[in-house]
């Protein structure tokens, strides 16, 4: 089975030749499954951060572009490819504002996948891929999908935070969140090899999107394609685009 696994896009802020390389690998691979390690929708309509002023009352003009984003892919790849939505903690700023601001519409924490009309998609969404684990079996092992904020941490150097969450998880790991790109291997006693990965981001880091964050030098925009029938490694093969 193929994998193709897609980190941070934050759409509306998404990199437009970033994409098109996604289509690109989508027809030529044909995966079987897809997994998005969050942060698809930048929500940034809801952001703590300093807002960009024509977007502060957005959330529905973003949730229509991701929806938008999500149903060109259900279209190139079909309707037979497992799509899996990791939230990420953009996405979980929606149910942050609803319980700091509007406690009383707690009914709507969760209605996130609905207004990005997953179910129409055929998307799975993981509310928190840290107590739901998402792993696929690869040529070397397994491989668990987190988005990376659900352990605490941060990365000062790729492959830093994913070090982090695969020893304290005790297995593989693949995230995104940091949106730098590392791979490092390290062991556990009595338990045997793994390795750590943080798969960067397809973002715009240009964008007026990303501009909250200082310039980074060392953010890289990369996909990771899976295939179990490689037997040579436990690493997928990566595009840099």
């Amino acid at each position: 089975m193929k994998t193709l696994v897609i980190p941070d896009v934050h759409v509306p802020f998404q990199c437009k030749s970033a994409e098109k390389t996604l289509h690109k690998l989508l027809k030529e691979h044909k995966p079987e499954k897809i997994i998005f390690l969050g942060d698809v929708c930048d929500v940034h309509a809801l952001t703590t951060h300093p807002k960009i002023t024509h977007w502060r009352d957005n959330l529905e003009e973003e949730l229509y572009q991701t929806h938008e984003y999500l149903w060109r892919i259900r279209k190139t790849i079909g309707d037979s490819a497992e799509i899996i939505y990791i939230k990420g903690n953009h996405e979980h700023r929606w149910e942050r504002m609803v319980d700091k601001c509007v406690p009383n519409l707690s009914i709507t924490r969760g209605m996130m996948p609905y207004f990005l009309g997953l179910e129409e998609l055929n998307i799975k969404w993981v509310a928190d891929a840290g107590a739901n684990p998402v792993r696929i079996k690869t040529g070397g092992g397994k491989m668990r999908f987190l988005h990376g904020h659900e352990i605490k941490g941060g990365s000062a150097f790729p492959a830093r935070h994913a070090l982090k969450c695969g020893k304290v998880l005790g297995e593989s790991v693949h995230i995104g969140h940091t949106h730098r790109f590392g791979v490092m291997g390290f062991t556990i006693p009595k338990q045997g090899s793994f390795v750590a990965i943080e798969g960067g981001f397809v973002a715009d880091k240009d964008s007026e999107g990303m501009q909250y964050a200082f310039p980074q030098t060392d953010w890289l925009k990369a996909y990771a394609l899976y295939d179990d029938k490689d037997k040579a490694s436990p690493l997928p093969r990566f595009f840099w685009v």
